[in-house]
């Protein structure tokens, strides 16, 4: 009697056939998107040290001279942290609280953007893995309409994001250093500093995250395909490097590999192909939310902070606008900015996230057709992959999950610590003299009789 057995995915790739070594155009393209990404992103000490390219493709890997980089970065934004506990001023006693917990929870954020992904450049490897092979094995089926992501639309995204943090950053520094009450050059970085890294972690996170909710759309698109009329292969040739079926004989000690090399040639029955897909789509998006996941969790947690600090803030300028206080009208408008761009940033990821999230169910939708259908050898396996798409969510290390409903307690959150920062400050008022500006600490000619 035979028996059957699958090898595994690495041993089948050394034995296809030459023609069948080299991945499509479309992978290489995505494999130098992601390079581009990758390089610009690393500007920021957002990814890791090299990105360099091999025989088999591009390799990501990290460097000694990139950790030497990021240690040196983080001690100098934790000195900044210790050294503003050490600096004499002229601040209301709660604006001074709301600045040095906005300090401590943005230099915490910080330091995780910039260790973690040192940590997990084998991470980061795998996850580029996984968008090729699925580009590859999706490559072998005629998808209408398949569009994918370019350098341009890369391109047009960053210089989006770049140039309104740029302004925001321009006006910040306008509102702090133009007037005659302005803070040490080295506190005014440490507050800008986070706030930009912050938002370019969430947009890289964002950008990998649209690339996963497109492979969902090519995958539906295949599935719906197949569902309503069966699939139309491409002319191109394509292995599926899922599985190798190996049969044994009775009595045999060795199994006899035979692989053939005829175009389009199917190893294994289309919807077990599909389930294959799936799998590993499913699996994808896991891996990304392992590596974002202390990202996600820091960064939210600072920019919950900071969003509640500036509403308090602005409260206090609604309140009475007072410049030689520091409550201006340039630094009112500071402050709406900053808690804009945050809203911004904190509503970016859910979206997408919910997006991936919806496609995942418009597949559990298709497959649990399939499976309903006689004859089709996915039945079987319907009742798990249903339960694996359903789970198709991002979360920041299991804390919350990252979907439009964070954010009811995301607002519930920051109105309850606002009353509280209110409550607090008129229970404490501030002086006459006392200051309340997010980036001032105290007058120019105080600061430079401090450090004469």
């Amino acid at each position: 009697m035979s028996k059957w057995f699958d090898r595994q995915k690495n041993s089948f790739l050394k034995q296809r056939p030459s023609f069948l070594q080299a991945s499509s155009g479309e992978s290489e393209q995505f494999e130098q998107l992601f390079r581009y990404a990758f390089n610009f992103f690393r500007l920021f000490a957002l990814t890791p040290g090299q990105m360099s390219s091999q025989k088999e493709g591009f390799v990501v890997r990290d460097t000694r001279w990139m950790r030497f980089i990021v240690i040196v970065l983080v001690l100098l934004v934790w000195i900044a942290l210790i050294e503003s506990f050490q600096v004499h001023n002229r601040t209301a006693l709660i604006t001074g609280i709301a600045n040095h917990i906005q300090l401590i929870t943005n230099t915490i954020a910080l330091t995780v953007a910039w260790i973690v992904p040192q940590l997990k450049a084998s991470e980061l490897q795998a996850i580029l893995e996984g968008y090729l092979v699925i580009d590859r094995e999706l490559s072998s089926y005629k998808l209408p309409d398949v569009t994918r992501p370019t350098k341009g639309s890369f391109l047009f995204r960053f210089a989006l994001v770049l140039l309104g943090l740029t302004l925001l950053v321009a006006y910040d520094g306008f509102v702090s250093f133009g007037k005659s009450h302005s803070p040490p050059e080295w506190y005014w970085l440490a507050t800008q500093v986070p706030f930009v890294v912050q938002a370019m972690g969430i947009f890289h996170a964002f950008l990998l995250i649209s690339w996963l909710h497109e492979r969902f759309q090519h995958l539906n698109a295949l599935v719906e395909q197949y569902y309503r009329q069966g699939l139309d292969f491409s002319t191109k040739k394509v292995a599926i490097a899922f599985a190798t079926p190996i049969k044994l004989t009775d009595g045999s000690s060795h199994a006899n590999v035979v692989l053939d090399g005829t175009p389009n040639r199917r190893e294994l029955a289309d919807d077990l192909q599909i389930l294959a897909i799936v799998s590993r789509t499913i699996d994808l998006a896991q891996k990304i939310e392992s590596y974002f996941g202390p990202l996600f969790l820091t960064v939210y947690t600072a920019l919950f902070t900071v969003t509640t600090v500036q509403s308090y803030y602005c409260y206090l300028h609604l309140n009475a606008i007072d410049e030689r206080r520091g409550l201006s009208v340039e630094s009112l408008i500071l402050s709406g900015g900053i808690i804009v761009a945050n809203i911004i940033t904190i509503v970016a990821l859910p979206f997408i996230c919910e997006r991936v999230e919806q496609e995942s169910k418009l597949l559990m939708s298709f497959l649990s057709k399939l499976s309903m259908r006689p004859g089709q050898q996915a039945q079987h396996s319907s009742i798990w992959f249903s339960n694996l798409i359903a789970s198709v969510r991002f979360s920041a290390l299991g804390f919350f999950t990252i979907n439009y409903n964070m954010l009811s307690g995301l607002v519930a959150g920051l109105v309850t610590y606002l009353i509280i920062f209110i409550q607090f400050n008129s229970m404490v008022p501030a002086g006459k003299e006392d200051l309340h500006m997010a980036r001032s600490k105290y007058p120019r000619h105080e600061r430079d009789s401090d450090y004469s």
